[in-house]
């Protein structure tokens, strides 16, 4: 079966302006034309389309992608797929550390705003009031709940999605969490989050549990479970429906 380039655009889920463009830069060969001059797409041509939309979803660039047609045109789909996985294991890192630089980022902000705050209604601007000041500064004897999802406030019964980890060591906390992650043996789905299982050694369960307690501290939305065994440790990760995206920005899916 053949489409005109108008209800293959609305096959795939893009404009017919992305198939034109996908076109102009060589992501798809140019399709045929028919006597009247118009493209048309065969059913393989869409199914080459729906694997180009369905990785440029994943945020990964089309320089990286046009790698990615040309082993979907000859390789096997396992060969493709291994491609893909490296693929997103590089766009997860990169999207865990931006989590982390956003989340340090909104607690310097809601300092900001705090110190703005207590500005005083009258009288000029100089060098000690706040607009000049509001630069955060540490704070070691209280701290600030950053959310960590968008929408409507939780229950009053229900835990809180926020974070209170100061804003300089979200990064580091998220660069450790991604280490220890990458350790992981097997991952595994549990009701509510995730397990990870390791290779045991004292040094590696000491690390488990200093990572759990330390973002439990700051995160107290997180249940973490640890279980040992001869040979394995056992981290569960849980936490409340709401919290799912964090979940798994931070400790990735079970396959």
């Amino acid at each position: 079966m053949t489409y005109r380039i108008a209800a293959a655009a609305e096959l795939v889920g893009v404009p017919a302006t992305t198939l034109r463009y996908y076109e102009d830069i060589g992501l798809i060969e140019p399709p045929t034309r028919g006597g009247n001059g118009y493209r048309t797409y065969d059913d393989a041509d869409l199914a080459r389309l729906r694997f180009i939309t369905a990785t440029k979803n994943l945020g990964i660039p089309l320089a990286d992608v046009a790698e990615l047609v040309k082993a979907y045109d000859v390789e096997d789909c396992s060969t493709v797929a291994h491609q893909v996985v490296e693929m997103v294991a590089q766009r997860l890192a990169e999207t865990q550390t931006l989590i982390g630089e956003l989340v340090a980022l909104a607690a310097q902000l809601q300092t900001v705003a705090a110190r703005l705050a207590e500005a005083p209604a009258a009288g000029p601007c100089g060098d000690g009031c706040p607009c000049a000041t509001a630069a955060p500064a540490p704070l070691a004897d209280r701290r600030t709940f950053v959310p960590l999802t968008r929408g409507p406030a939780p229950a009053s019964d229900e835990p809180v999605i926020a974070c209170s980890l100061d804003a300089g060591s979200v990064p580091d906390r998220i660069s450790d969490w991604q280490a220890l992650v990458a350790r992981a043996t097997l991952r595994e789905h549990v009701a509510g989050g995730i397990a990870l299982t390791f290779s045991a050694s004292p040094a590696l369960a000491a690390e488990v549990a200093r990572l759990a307690a330390a973002e439990q501290d700051c995160c107290t939305f997180f249940t973490f479970t640890i279980q040992m065994t001869t040979g394995q440790v056992r981290l569960e990760v849980q936490a409340p429906p709401g919290a799912a995206d964090v979940v798994a920005a931070m400790f990735g899916i079970a396959p």
